[in-house]
């Protein structure tokens, strides 16, 4: 087939750059508005940008309500309500869990004696139990510091290593924070 009397050969590459170049903007335009969408689901209301977040407490075993204080409440009307006044004399206080990022943590391991580990961590932790945050958060530094040093890289390596790492790691805060910290989340960790 010849080509219609007028056209010519560029007419066709002029308009495939316009569609990549259409393309291009509706792409565009489809990561900015990801990217807000997502910005604005993580950071909240920006109205309330200088709030920090409350963290919801993470349940455990130990923190469900026992089956007979559920049986004791059930016993004011059968209908589990308590009187008014009732509940906060038998429950206490409301735990605000609030997140706290630690300082970055360089230190040497066990073994090779020339590797070493950079961790950058944060910790969930209970604010009305810890009145004095920043020398608790010393105190899980200098443990953790002191756990890295008797690691192996051979221990760090791997998905597996990683989930033992950050087990150990809340385990060993917990126990310092007498229970008061809930976990240690591991931000980065680079090992050379």
């Amino acid at each position: 087939m010849a080509a219609p009397p007028g056209s010519t050969a560029a007419e066709p590459q002029a308009s495939s750059s316009g569609q990549l170049a259409l393309a291009l903007i509706v792409a565009t335009a489809m990561g900015a508005g990801g990217g807000g969408f997502l910005g604005f689901t993580l950071t909240g209301d920006p109205a309330a940008a200088g709030k920090p977040p409350a963290v919801e407490p993470l349940q455990h075993e130990s923190m469900a309500p026992k089956k007979g204080a559920e049986q004791a409440d059930k016993g004011h009307g059968g209908h589990g309500a308590a009187a008014p006044g009732e509940g906060a004399a038998k429950e206490g206080p409301q735990a605000k869990m609030k997140l706290k990022e630690l300082a970055p943590i360089v230190t040497n391991l066990a073994t090779p004696e020339t590797g070493w580990v950079r961790l950058q961590a944060s910790i969930v932790y209970d604010s009305q139990a810890v009145p004095q945050p920043d020398i608790l958060i010393s105190q899980v530094t200098a443990d953790i510091v002191a756990f890295l040093r008797t690691m192996t890289l051979a221990s760090l390596e791997g998905s597996d290593g990683l989930r033992r790492l950050h087990e150990d790691l809340t385990d060993r805060a917990s126990i310092r924070s007498e229970g008061h910290i809930q976990e240690v989340i591991i931000q980065a960790l680079v090992v050379q």
